[in-house]
């Protein structure tokens, strides 16, 4: 397969499965075992990271504009306490279980039932709704759920959005909450990736390519997820990681 389009293809997984809740990292895994992709250079990792990212910013701009801009107004001021709050327990268990979490993305055993897990939680937002809980105790929550899911075949969006649904948060606020949190996620996990990764591999028409096309199939996939919420379907997904997480457990 010519090499260009290996890039367009892994952007096409990682644009998707980045912001639908069924795990990037989870099915890069997958597809690169499936397909024999080995040979990328991991440098790509980080820029199809930096494409999702891209993604988001340019999604959520309105969101973002009035947070940097006017930081200091009530309304803003406590939408970033709340980013704070959520984003301190994903960073502690991000710095604590680090070791742990990448040694994990050599066993694909562990990638089965983690696809597992989150189907359950996914199909768990169908039935499953408590009282609306207060917003600090409910950010920390959802960041603790963000460190969790750095287990590959665990879901970013799935694991927070799930528990800002379960808790009563509403579909609005729970999509633009975990996506507005995804930003220092991201962006942590790329610092991390940027200081043990060689340089090496890329050429930089390749690495804009692999940026601009994760940003393109990420933003679409936005929109999707996005009606999908509206529509209240959002635990379909969990269907879907059920038969994955089978499917990983009987092949892979």
């Amino acid at each position: 397969m010519p090499f260009v389009l290996k890039i367009i293809l892994l952007a096409l997984v990682q644009g998707v499965t980045e912001f639908f809740p069924v795990s990037s990292s989870g099915h890069l895994i997958v597809f690169q075992k499936i397909l024999n992709f080995n040979t990328l250079p991991l440098i790509y990792d980080i820029f199809f990271h930096l494409g999702t990212l891209l993604a988001v910013v340019i999604y959520f701009l309105k969101d973002l504009k009035p947070l940097v801009l006017r930081f200091y107004e009530k309304k803003n001021f406590h939408m970033l306490l709340l980013l704070a709050t959520a984003t301190l327990p994903t960073a502690v268990i991000g710095f604590v279980f680090k070791d742990f979490f990448e040694n994990l993305f050599e066993e694909p055993t562990y990638l089965g039932y983690c696809f597992l897990f989150t189907a359950i939680v996914l199909l768990a937002t169908k039935y499953l709704r408590l009282k609306k809980i207060a917003m600090f105790p409910a950010a920390f929550i959802i960041g603790v759920c963000q460190g969790i899911a750095i287990l590959p075949g665990v879901s970013r969006s799935g694991l927070t959005i799930a528990a800002a649904l379960i808790m009563g948060l509403g579909f609005e606020f729970s999509f633009r909450f975990s996506f507005l949190l995804s930003i220092p996620a991201i962006l942590g996990a790329l610092l991390l990736e940027a200081d043990s990764i060689p340089w090496q591999g890329g050429h930089w028409p390749q690495l804009l390519l692999a940026v601009l096309a994760a940003a393109f199939f990420g933003y679409l996939a936005l929109g999707m997820l996005k009606r999908i919420m509206v529509r209240e379907k959002f635990y379909g997904f969990g269907m879907y990681l059920l038969a994955a997480g089978i499917l990983t457990l009987l092949f892979l």
